[in-house]
């Protein structure tokens, strides 16, 4: 009997831990983020103490295996720390839940999973972005995304994970049957009620007629093949900020040209608004001035806006290196802003650029207010809100991914675009780039990896809608954070009760 109920909880770990890395960033598998803690909440509540180990193990293999995807120089060190990250910060939930939650207990108590696991993605959305956040996983259900326009991601996380608490429930509680009723009627009731919202969001409130043609503008320049070529290059600039950069460094002006030609073809058909991708050049500053007046000269004579966006060398002697920059020039020829990406990726631009002022830009033309953020920028809801606030009608965004985060980063774009009312144009130098409307439909895409096309035009709306969670935020965590102080307070009453009584 003892190796029975052994053998069941090995089967449970086994079938969770597999489900989860398919739900992982290297697969997002949906349905697989649907199932998983469905197994993982069996084993946790039978295992004893020490054997919520062998969960922790199996978290970090997942995460070894399921988080390769964002290792862009697929360094070991990097991976062992995603996996034990991941099994760290995953175990929370469950550890949390093993600790509060008792067999028997009323329905509500299958709150508490979900609110603790919205709880760490929120925590983590300030030092990661929405990276690992489970509402990635649903892309393809598009009626469940629309949920994010009233509370954010995490309300699309909390609706999948409180599946599994409640069909754990159900399960313990399968001879009450009318609390099955209930209980089944409440989440069920709930489920549909977010699905047919999303139905009628998509359907009755379609994108505003008003357009502007837009055209995402793709270098040939790539920077990771321009790092693995100056590996000591960077090494040297990293320790030591005042050495001399080689000339071979800095983009070839026949590259300048070609970008050039490029975004005069996308003026010729048409496009208003004209983005480049992510560090199109590497320059400095001599280049970039000239780079400049040319720019000038072409946006005043074809009355355009173009976002230009490159990586310049810094002017300052006591910074790093370099500024990761994007400058919007309108149809009169002058400059509207200078931006500087303020969210660096840790690994790769953290030891040699500059962060920006964590401020986004905006202005309003005849084709709505245009903002602007820079690639990773866009992972970081809580800097995105921005966006809210200043009533953004479209974001332009310069990006550069690699293999391992196609197409998903661009997804995870998407749901900002929701959760925030705005269209979306992500010029990206390697991987998906995409124009998404606010309700998050696809108007067009190019993926670098599948085409060698360098022009994605597309006719985007010009006014944005209003969202519930631009305008009220996180609600959704405050009551989830306010539930789990309630659930410890009360069993820490009923500890103390307990004692009481003893005595």
């Amino acid at each position: 009997m003892k190796s029975h109920k052994t053998i069941n909880k090995i089967f449970l770990l086994l079938a969770g831990g597999v489900a989860i890395t398919l739900a992982g960033i290297n697969w997002t598998i949906g349905i697989a983020a649907w199932i998983a803690p469905v197994f993982l909440l069996m084993f946790t509540r039978k295992a004893k103490w020490m054997e919520m180990l062998l969960l922790f193990l199996t978290l970090v293999v997942s995460g070894m295996i399921s988080q390769t995807g964002n290792n862009l120089f697929h360094l070991a060190t990097v991976n062992i720390f995603n996996g034990v990250s991941f099994g760290l910060l995953t175990g929370i939930a469950y550890v949390t839940d093993k600790a509060l939650y008792k067999k028997n207990s009323p329905f509500y108590t299958s709150l508490i999973f979900p609110s603790a696991v919205i709880l760490v993605e929120y925590v983590m959305s300030f030092a990661i972005g929405t990276w690992g956040s489970i509402a990635h996983t649903q892309f393809e259900f598009k009626s469940l995304l629309q949920l994010s326009s009233v509370t954010g991601t995490f309300g699309i996380s909390f609706l999948v994970v409180w599946f599994a608490s409640v069909l754990n429930w159900l399960i313990e509680n399968k001879n009450k049957r009318r609390k099955i009723y209930i209980a089944g009627l409440i989440y069920g009731g709930i489920f549909l009620l977010v699905v047919l919202f999303g139905l009628i969001r998509k359907t009755q409130y379609s994108p505003n007629k008003k357009t502007v043609k837009v055209a995402a503008v793709i270098s040939d320049t790539d920077i990771h093949k321009i790092v693995e070529n100056n590996e000591e290059t960077i090494k040297t600039l990293a320790n030591d900020y005042s050495a001399k950069l080689p000339s071979e460094f800095f983009s070839a002006p026949e590259k300048v040209n070609t970008l050039i030609d490029r975004t005069k073809e996308a003026s010729n058909q048409g496009a208003k608004i004209i983005v480049w991708n992510e560090i199109a050049f590497v320059l400095n500053q001599a280049q970039k001035q000239n780079l400049l007046t040319e720019m000038k000269s072409f946006c005043l004579k074809e009355q355009v806006y173009v976002l230009i966006a490159f990586l310049e060398e810094s002017v300052q002697s006591n910074q790093k290196p370099f500024n990761n920059k994007s400058i919007l020039i309108s149809p009169d020829g002058n400059v509207v802003w200078e931006y500087i990406k303020s969210y660096l990726h840790p690994y790769a631009e953290t030891p040699i650029i500059n962060n920006g002022n964590f401020e986004i830009p905006s202005i309003q033309t005849e084709y709505g207010k245009i903002g602007n953020v820079i690639c990773a920028d866009l992972d970081m809801p809580a800097y995105i809100k921005q966006t809210g606030k200043q009533n953004i009608d479209i974001l332009l965004v310069p990006s550069f991914d690699w293999p391992g985060i196609t197409p998903l980063h661009s997804e995870m774009a998407c749901l900002e675009a929701i959760q925030f009312g705005f269209s979306l144009l992500r010029a990206n130098g390697k991987g998906l780039t995409a124009a998404y409307d606010y309700m998050g439909n696809s108007i067009a895409s190019l993926n670098t990896f599948h085409s060698n096309e360098k022009i994605l035009c597309a006719e985007i709306p010009v006014q944005s809608v209003t969202t519930i969670y631009a305008k009220t935020g996180n609600i959704l965590i405050v009551l989830s954070f306010a539930f789990i102080l309630f659930m410890i307070a009360k069993k820490a009453f009923k500890k103390q009760r307990g004692k009481q009584a003893g005595i």
